[in-house]
Formats: C-alpha cells, structure tokens, sequence
C-alpha cells in the first residue's frame, strides 16, 4: 500500500478536494480518497508527496489508431478526406511488422506520458495486440473489420475468429469487433458483426457521418467515394441505402441494444433522435475534426439530449498528440460556454461508460481501480482546479494503472519525498 497525496484531490468531476490523499492498496484499488487528515494510520504508509499539483482520475482516449502514430506530419491535410485515405494507403505500403509494432510501442508511451490510463485501439493487422500485451495500459481493442463484397462476409468474419483465437481478457484487456464505416462494409457483414457482437457479449462501434462525402455516397451513390472505391476495385454493382448514415444502421439493426458511434460529424434530428433511443455512444475527436476542417460538432446538441459524448484523439495521420488532456484544453479553449466539470466528464467517466467500466474507472472512489493520473500547473492566480489543469502550460508529471506507476516524470519515488 501506498499513499499520493497532493494539494488538490478530484474525486470526480465535482468532487474537488484540498489537501487531498488517495490510499492505494495492494491489489491495485483504491481504498481511500479524501482529505489527508481523515486517514487514521496515516504513518503506517509509505507516502509520495506531490506538492502543488491534482491528483485526479486517469484519462480514457475511446478512439485511436496507434499503429499510425509514425505517420504524424506525414501526410498532406487539404481538407480532402478521400485524398486523406488514398496518401494513408500510399504511406504504409512497405511497411515490415517491426516498424507497425514501433509505431504501436510509441504511441502508447506517448499515452501513459499524457496521464491516459484507459486506450481504445484499432488495429488493422492484428500487430498492435503484442505491444499493448506488454503494456500496462488498460486497453480495449478493437480489430478493424473490412469487405465491402457481400460474397465474401462470412470469410471475413471468420478471419477475425480466428485472430481472436486463444486471447485472454483481462483485467488490463479487453477485445471488440470494429467494422470500419458504411463505405468499406457491405450491409451484411456490418449485421454479422453486429450478431458477432451480441454472441460473444463484445464491444461493438465503427466509424459513421464522419464526412460529407459519406452522406453523399450513402444517399446517392455518388461524389468522392465513388472514385476512390473504384481505385480499390471495391464497387462493383453496390447500390446506395438511399439512406442518411445513422438511418443506414437503424435500418440493419446495427444501433440495437447500443454501440460507439466514432465521429458523428453530420447529424439530423432524427438521427440524433435514433441515437438517443438507442442508448448509443458519441465519440468526439475535437482536434482530428478541426484537422479535416469539418463543420461544427454537434456535441452540444447531443448533451442536451442525455447522450453520452466520450473523447478520442483518432490517430497521429490527423492529430499532433495522442493526449487527451489536449483534447480537453481545445474544447475548453474554443467552446467556452460549456463548463469545464463537463468537459472533464467527457475525457474520463464517458469513455468509461462507453466501455462499459464507469463501475471500476473514471473515478477515484473506494473500490475503483487506482488508474490515476497527477496534473503539474503554476498556481499563480489560478482561482479553480480547472483554471490550472486545462492551462496552456500544464502537465501531467505521474501516471498510474492499476496501482503501478507507469509514468514518472521527475522520478518522484526516487526522491525524497517518497517515504517508508
């Protein structure tokens, strides 16, 4: 056992401590949170003293792609999504496991750097699996589902059978199905997947109204998507849904019982409406959306609505940080009528919720995991924990699953305020 303790404590979004400790037992849990003063063995702790910085809840990143993570600034931004697609594609050809499994081990050290504690990944390959197996990053993987020939969809699914194959869960791991969007997964496959899903009681999402060119192809078969499907000899005689994108998976029975919906950029109102109904999730990518110059998100909208909107960075082809303390700042930062307490909701307890673990994390309660991460900010003039951690300048310094330090800046347990 041990015990953090700092000048300020969040418990949770509104739960805001001074002179703050968390207990961490053992088993990796907490067993106490709260005001220093109320730990009746105090002495019997070993103690790391974090001065002048928020303890708070570690941070939950519900949409990456970390086998991306080596193609940051590598590809030309113009606005122009399918382009986007067509350099990604061009970028990775040639690439040897070795260098994907790189690219994985950095991102997810570029994570825990960033205080996320919780990560869910898309792997295309499969070789994202052994590098997060060796982290001690709680995850969720996601495998990246794609065929848009409906001929083939029972192969397809048979393939990720098997990739999943002899995969242990854990505590520190968990496994979900992801077919990719509407314009890469034909309809049947997208309802095998989703039967794949409520089989094997497995997370299910994909990405969906991402861009305008996707309620084009959806609704007519026609703009961007078309011609670069063609490329990929991917169309052959598909005809469109005639459908918006969240009516398209309403229709084949894909939002029943709920999943996570990536992006959700271009909604109408009976589109939100089907996600409410639903009980879906809404992941948010703040920075990736202003990258590809998209529209303004209706997140808003859908919080009035009793959804819930988690927080994603997407991947390092469409963002400058896999952070999602960055995400908060720019959310903070551009949209100031929306109170920070929300905005700190959306980067912890709705991801968790989303992953269905909001009873284990997002949290620093007694029972929940000691998935922790601690915030270094100038204190000067800071009227409010917010003020300080979604300043310009600040930092998380420590970062903690499960009880074990993954992160340590300054090597604080090394010095001398860390005591027997």
């Amino acid at each position: 056992m041990y015990i953090l303790r700092s000048k300020y404590l969040l418990k949770d979004p509104d739960n805001v401590i001074n002179n703050g400790a968390v207990v961490i037992d053992d088993d990796g849990k907490i067993k106490f949170s709260g005001q220093v003063e109320d730990i009746d063995d105090f002495e019997s702790y070993r103690t790391i003293d974090l001065g002048d910085s928020a303890i708070v809840p570690g941070f939950v990143n519900t949409h990456a792609h970390l086998e991306l993570t080596h193609l940051h600034k590598s590809i030309d931004g113009n606005g122009n999504f399918t382009d986007w697609i067509r350099q990604l594609v061009d970028k990775k050809k040639g690439w040897s496991e070795s260098e994907y499994a790189l690219s994985v081990r950095d991102g997810i050290e570029s994570s825990l750097k960033s205080g996320t504690t919780t990560i869910v990944d898309i792997t295309r390959n499969g070789i994202a699996l052994s590098e997060l197996l060796t982290s001690k990053i709680r995850k969720l993987l996601f495998f990246e589902i794609i065929d848009f020939n409906p001929d083939t969809a029972e192969d397809t699914i048979n393939i990720f059978k098997e990739l999943i194959t002899g995969i242990n869960p854990d505590d520190l791991l968990s496994i979900g199905i992801f077919p990719h969007a509407p314009y890469t997964v034909s309809d049947k496959l997208y309802r095998i997947c989703k039967s794949v899903s409520d089989k094997f009681d497995i997370i299910i999402a994909t990405h969906i109204a991402e861009t305008k060119d996707e309620v084009e192809f959806l609704a007519g078969g026609t703009g961007h998507f078309v011609s670069l499907l063609n490329d990929f000899n991917m169309l052959k005689n598909w005809k469109p849904p005639r459908l918006s994108p969240i009516n398209y998976l309403n229709n084949i029975g894909f939002l029943e019982n709920g999943c996570i919906l990536i992006h959700c950029n271009y909604l109408s109102e009976d589109e939100i409406d089907l996600i409410e109904k639903t009980k879906s999730n809404v992941v948010f990518c703040p920075r990736s959306h202003e990258y590809f110059g998209h529209e303004d998100h209706p997140f808003f909208i859908l919080k009035n609505r009793d959804i819930n909107i988690a927080l994603g960075t997407d991947s390092l082809a469409s963002n400058d940080t896999l952070s999602i303390l960055d995400e908060m700042k720019f959310i903070r930062k551009h949209y100031r009528d929306l109170d920070p307490q929300d905005i700190f909701y959306m980067g912890t307890i709705a991801g968790a919720a989303a992953l269905k673990m909001d009873n284990r994390i997002g949290r620093l309660y007694p029972e929940y995991n000691a998935d922790i991460a601690v915030i270094e900010f100038d204190n000067t003039g800071i009227s409010n924990i917010y003020d300080g951690i979604f300043s310009q300048d600040s930092e998380c310094v420590l970062t903690i699953v499960a009880g074990e330090i993954c992160y340590d800046k300054f090597e604080i347990i090394k010095q001398d305020n860390y005591k027997e």
